[in-house]
């Protein structure tokens, strides 16, 4: 009767120990995860971790960042998620040597506090959207480069909101050196686009076809283009919107400040003097 009474703790022991460790999910670079896992922490990696989190987190999860990303391949979210940076974690592609863009996002994404640095790529070198509604928030993007556009944010989402972003020394070869937008609704509240530089065509700051853009309270200053609109460029019925906006000091063999090709820009601040 003794020996039974011992054996069945020791029995239940090991199920216990048995449920505590359930199959689980690696991701990578010592971080292990529940298979229906909502959250995780990730610190300075070469970014495996947050790939290798992106694909396995349930959809509308959140990913928290926190320090130096040497990312060695691009980000690609392909799902509704947010990925959320502590003390504005860096995501940095400089040193990788398959150049190419930081993040690629196809769903309905938050990117907050984040630095965005180092991306190379035909378009969007910093972050490319496909679709979706997208927030960036908080989020410093330089020293990223797209040749045909967006040296920053190339975006074709639905809709596509940044506040109090820093988007500044990006480049494309061709339009669009700090954005280029394709289609879309954007609001863009508290965000300086300064130092940003199209080399050969249109729109230093940004570059946009066929979008609606509203701004508030931007700054869109000192960017360069080697055609026309050295601040922005707005094509195939775009329409843009400014209230409270800095739009000044840009550079450009024509149209300095800005140009339109069908499109229409209302600065309310000068309506309201008139």
């Amino acid at each position: 009767m003794i020996r039974k009474f011992l054996i069945l703790p020791i029995l239940m022991t090991f199920i216990f120990a048995g449920c505590s460790f359930a199959a689980d999910i690696d991701l990578g670079e010592g971080y292990h995860v529940p298979t229906d896992f909502l959250g995780i922490f990730i610190s300075s990696s070469d970014g495996t971790a947050i790939q290798n989190a992106v694909e396995h987190i349930q959809d509308g999860g959140t990913i928290t960042l926190s320090g130096n990303f040497k990312l060695k391949k691009t980000i690609n979210i392909k799902k509704d998620l947010t990925i959320r940076g502590v003390g504005n974690a860096i995501l940095d592609r400089s040193e990788a040597n398959n150049k190419d863009r930081v993040i690629r996002c196809q769903g309905n994404i938050t990117l907050e506090n984040l630095t965005i640095t180092g991306g190379v790529s035909t378009n969007g070198g910093g972050i490319k959207l496909d679709g979706g509604e997208v927030s960036i928030i908080s989020c410093d993007i330089h020293g990223n480069e797209g040749a045909l556009g967006g040296g920053a944010i190339h975006s074709q989402a639905k809709t596509l909101i940044l506040t109090s972003c820093d988007i500044s020394n990006n480049s494309s070869i061709a339009a669009g050196g700090g954005i280029s937008f394709l289609g879309g609704t954007i609001t863009m509240n508290n965000c300086n686009i300064s130092n940003n530089t199209a080399q050969f065509l249109q729109g230093g700051g940004l570059a946009a076809a066929g979008t609606t853009i509203t701004m508030n309270n931007c700054i869109i200053k000192n960017n360069k283009s080697g055609n026309k609109g050295g601040g922005f460029a707005l094509f195939a019925k775009s329409k843009m919107t400014a209230t409270s906006c800095d739009i000044s000091g840009n550079i450009a063999p024509k149209d300095s400040e800005f140009y339109l090709d069908d499109s229409t820009y209302n600065n309310l601040d000068k309506e309201e003097n008139n």
